[in-house]
């Protein structure tokens, strides 16, 4: 008669990695998470594996071992090694990139212990390395027109892009939740969206005018075009071959327009940012329902996007410095020309 064994109780370190990582996608994937989502979690953990080599096991998933992952990803010096979308090139990976790796496995070692294949969550007391919060440049108004004006409007792919590109400046949607967006949530004649974002939650976004008259002109006119015989397709945006636009072919039109453009910096995470900076700035609305349109849980990243637009606020309106007012005091009857402004600007872009 065989011994009855609890699950818990059983031996578990050896259980191949590979293995491990398909269930814990087979539980995102069946909790509700996005695609996006589940792909995301994918990547960091099939990376961790490929580094640990074609034994890895449970045991493996332990401090000393992540520890040492990150060290080395610390150190390398060359970026986007086998990526199919960008060129190999010298450079040191992100801190952000590599906070988000050890995110991955944190996640991971806590559904871990929740499906009880470790006792404890093993990597519980590990803390992500601290990354550098860098200040996010958005698009100024003049590169907005020279991106948007780049394209003819009356042939197919220069519609699409524009109201793609036009439709993320607008509404602050994210990549994914572009390519998602189906024909029928796109309500042009009452002006909003019906957006699918993380968590399988639905917000309405307003869309104003222009873009109305942009995503008009793609779907009535030039989306039939793509569309394959017999086959309807649900989503908005399609590529030549009658398929949904994917986030990888969104972002290598927005590359492209950019360069041409003269903005290579240009993605469209950036045209999220734009969007929000510029729904602050231009005082379309407030905060919260700014976090709305942008479905966010909480008001962390909208805190971030009005301190983005409190600064943009104080370069466009170009008030006095502290300096300027002392000069003034001291000299109440004697104008700073703007010529001298001028060549105290460049002094002190030298000094820089």
């Amino acid at each position: 008669m065989h011994k009855k064994t609890h699950w818990k109780d059983m031996k578990k370190d050896t259980i191949p990695f590979a293995k491990l990582r398909e269930q814990f996608a087979v539980y995102n994937k069946t909790t509700g998470k996005s695609p996006a989502t589940v792909n995301w979690y994918e990547q960091k953990l099939e990376l961790f594996e490929r580094w640990l080599g074609p034994d890895a096991c449970l045991a493996d998933v332990n401090i000393p071992t992540v520890r040492a992952y990150v060290a080395d990803l610390q150190e390398r010096t060359t970026r986007h090694v086998n990526s199919p979308f960008h060129k190999t090139h010298d450079g040191k990976l992100s801190s952000t990139y590599i906070h988000g790796i050890v995110r991955g496995l944190r996640a991971f070692a806590s559904w871990l212990h929740e499906d009880s294949y470790t006792a404890t969550n093993v990597l519980r007391p590990l803390k992500p390395p601290k990354f550098q919060q860098k200040v996010t440049e958005v698009l100024s108004d003049e590169e907005v027109q020279r991106l948007v004006s780049l394209f003819d409007r009356d042939e197919p792919y220069g519609a699409r892009a524009f109201a793609m590109i036009w439709t993320l400046l607008d509404c602050g949607l994210r990549a994914a939740e572009l390519c998602s967006l189906r024909t029928g949530d796109a309500h042009l004649d009452q002006g909003y969206l019906k957006v699918l974002g993380k968590g399988n939650k639905e917000r309405l976004v307003p869309i104003g005018q222009a873009c109305q008259a942009a995503l008009l002109v793609w779907r009535d006119r030039f989306r039939p075009q793509f569309e394959l015989d017999g086959a309807e397709t649900p989503t908005l945006f399609l590529n030549s071959n009658g398929e949904p636009m994917s986030v990888n072919s969104l972002q290598l039109v927005i590359g492209r327009a950019g360069a041409r453009a003269g903005v290579p910096r240009v993605h469209a995470h950036l045209l999220r940012h734009t969007f929000a900076t510029n729904y602050l700035v231009k005082e379309v609305g407030d905060s919260l329902r700014l976090q709305q349109i942008l479905g966010h849980t909480s008001l962390e990243m909208v805190r971030r996007y009005v301190a983005i637009a409190n600064v943009q606020q104080s370069l466009i309106e170009r008030r006095a410095s502290p300096m300027d007012l002392i000069v003034k005091s001291l000299t109440p009857n004697r104008q700073v020309r703007p010529p001298q402004l001028q060549r105290l600007g460049r002094r002190l872009q030298v000094v820089k």
